[in-house]
């Protein structure tokens, strides 16, 4: 599970800490670190009302700016090293989580949901959607980043496509397996990683990952696009 922020009153952070919160000093918030149960800390978890629930979006991924990651991986089919790119998203960014029958304004008439703020940043992957904005900002970048059918998912999705002879490159690896394109293990690695930073609105579809470290800071950050 990826870290979630809580909502506790001053009066009540020894409590909150002696029960496994965390503090984190930028954004000022308490939060649940990543892979902790947060059952013990439930009391404080952000709370939804039905002036939250709103119908289901265009786009189910939401963040105020974005990054877009070029990083290289090796070509499954040809063997030749191949520039690939994926989505990475800040502190603050946004799912939509559908509601369930316990949560106010529930209705069976339509899909319905909140938005759940994330305190950590994440990449995108298995990506089905994009708005024009974003789909505008990442052809201006590349063409080999496009839908296709993978066979191992049984979907579309974008995908990452070889430079040299057009093979199709899925996700999976490069995104969940360590030393991957998207899943840098050391401050060497993520060196070699170049961050695009787009100062304007994601809106997208697909799945968030986290990781514990993902040595940001040794990324190389091109700004103002």
């Amino acid at each position: 599970m990826a870290r979630v922020d809580l909502d506790v009153p001053f009066s009540e952070k020894d409590e909150a800490k002696a029960l496994g919160a965390r503090w984190d000093p930028q954004a000022k918030v308490w939060f649940v670190p990543e892979g902790r149960d947060p059952a013990p800390l439930a009391r404080w978890l952000p709370q939804h009302h039905e002036s939250d629930i709103e119908p289901e979006p265009e786009y189910a991924i939401r963040s105020p700016y974005y990054f877009l990651v070029e990083s290289n991986s090796a070509c499954w089919k040809c063997g030749s090293s191949t520039r690939v790119h994926a989505f990475m998203l800040p502190e603050g960014h946004e799912q939509f989580e559908y509601a369930d029958e316990e949560d106010e304004g529930f209705t069976l008439d339509s899909p319905c949901g909140y938005w759940q703020r994330y305190g950590e940043r994440g990449k995108v992957s298995n990506l089905y959607g994009l708005s024009p904005s974003v789909l505008a900002q990442l052809r201006s970048h590349t063409n080999r980043y496009k839908p296709a059918y993978s066979q191992q998912a049984g979907e579309t999705y974008y995908m990452n496509h070889c430079e040299h002879c057009g093979a199709k490159l899925g996700d999976f690896y490069m995104h969940s397996e360590p030393g991957g394109a998207f899943f840098p293990t050391s401050p060497a690695q993520a060196s070699t990683m170049v961050l695009h930073k787009v100062e304007a609105p994601f809106g997208g579809n697909g799945s968030m990952g986290y990781a514990s470290d993902d040595f940001f800071e040794f990324m190389q950050c091109k700004s103002g696009e």
